[in-house]
């Protein structure tokens, strides 16, 4: 594993801090978020991958349409495989490291800010993260193009990202979780985002691992008055992944959109935990999660929706669809509601069942082959998750994921 960057007394107290949690926590099933996965499924023994594979997996998967890539392997910031576009005037896009000397008042106001107390992994990554990005927007500025953060998985790696949105402006990003096929990785990554007020964060997450693969990756985003999240996930490969939501309104009329895709196949075993509080009035949440589980996979889902008292005139929709593609594959599914204010318009449900075989049968007596009939009607399960993304290299690699490619 990466040693953790050499830190200021500050960061050395939360490293501190944060192994104490995480001693105490590993290994933990009994936590209701935790009941399918034991945390040190996704800490198994690791091996490098081979460079010149890793640079093909970075061929692939760098998007050429993104404003910047920044590329980290196994942890470490590669400025040779990445592509940095020249300054522009109130924007800071820097790896987290060099962000410790340049902009150490924002890290120390901010880092680790979002982590729940008692989260295993959050303190984990707290304690080891040894590089990142760190995203800052000025009051009014808006992003050239989209910050793609690109992560392939060597050895153990943990990272930490932090992207501060100043008042009314706004960015896209595009985080990418790719793997060797043939090798067995660790990969753990966090990103905080904070939303001043009126500020706007477009967030795409494509995981997508080779065998050997397994991944920690978290989002905790905390937003201000009028502030908007859209964030959209799609996971794909890798032996055990598990995706964390930490989203919190803070103020009134803030927007978080949180929608996802997860296809699991062989062995696989992908999980999906979401917690949104609305802490304050006014707000509104969107939330669908769908899952594709096939072979002998488990897909799991757990989503708690958390209104507090004062959080009067709450809209939430929380909504997780799943699709069971073989006998022996598995979802569990946990929608949860906790309601405290009284004047709220709340909804929340699951579903889980098999292709329609009425379906299969119209499609077959029309010619389809009995695989083409299911890709196509998996296709129209998942479509409108792929829909809303613009037309570019992103839509096109997620829809060659989707078929198999």
């Amino acid at each position: 594993m990466t040693s953790p960057v050499v830190a200021p007394e500050w960061l050395q107290r939360m490293r501190q801090d944060a192994a104490v949690v995480s001693n105490a926590e590993l290994g933990t099933t009994t936590r209701e978020d935790w009941l399918y996965t034991s945390p040190k499924e996704l800490l198994p023994s690791a091996a490098i991958a081979d460079p010149d594979e890793i640079r093909r997996v970075v061929a692939a998967n760098a998007l050429s349409d993104a404003w910047q890539v920044l590329v980290f392997v196994g942890g470490v910031y590669s400025p040779e495989l990445s592509r940095i576009a020249p300054e522009e005037a109130g924007v800071v896009v820097e790896p987290m490291t060099r962000a410790l000397d340049l902009h150490p008042a924002d890290l120390l106001a901010r880092l680790g800010r979002s982590d729940a107390a008692d989260a295993v992994f959050l303190a984990m990554d707290r304690e080891r993260w040894t590089d990142g990005v760190f995203l800052r927007m000025a009051p009014g500025r808006k992003s050239p193009g989209t910050v793609q953060i690109l992560e392939v998985g060597s050895g153990t790696s943990w990272l930490r990202h932090l992207v501060l949105l100043g008042e009314e402006s706004s960015a896209s990003i595009v985080e990418t979780h790719v793997s060797p096929e043939s090798t067995t990785v660790a990969a753990h990554s966090v990103l905080e985002a904070r939303l001043a007020p009126g500020a706007n964060l477009t967030h795409v997450r494509l995981r997508s691992l080779g065998a050997g693969g397994h991944h920690y990756g978290a989002l905790l985003a905390n937003l201000e008055s009028r502030a908007r999240l859209e964030s959209r996930s799609f996971g794909f490969g890798g032996a055990v992944s598990r995706d964390d939501y930490q989203v919190s309104l803070d103020a009134p009329d803030a927007f978080a959109l949180l929608h996802g895709l997860v296809e699991t196949r062989g062995a696989e075993k992908s999980d999906l935990s979401v917690k949104l509080r609305h802490a304050s009035p006014d707000c509104r949440s969107d939330q669908l999660f769908k899952m594709l589980a096939d072979d002998k996979s488990q897909a799991n889902f757990h989503g708690a929706v958390y209104v507090d008292r004062d959080a009067q005139r709450t809209a939430a929709r929380q909504s997780n669809k799943n699709l069971l593609l073989s006998r022996d594959a598995s979802v569990n599914s946990r929608p949860q509601l906790e309601i405290l204010a009284d004047d709220v318009k709340c909804s929340h449900g699951s579903a889980t069942g098999r292709l329609d075989e009425k379906a299969l049968h119209f499609l077959r007596m029309r010619g389809l082959s009995e695989a083409g009939a299911r890709a196509l009607l998996v296709r129209a399960f998942a479509g409108e998750m792929i829909l809303p993304l613009p037309e570019g290299d992103l839509r096109c690699r997620i829809d060659a994921l989707l078929g198999g490619d």
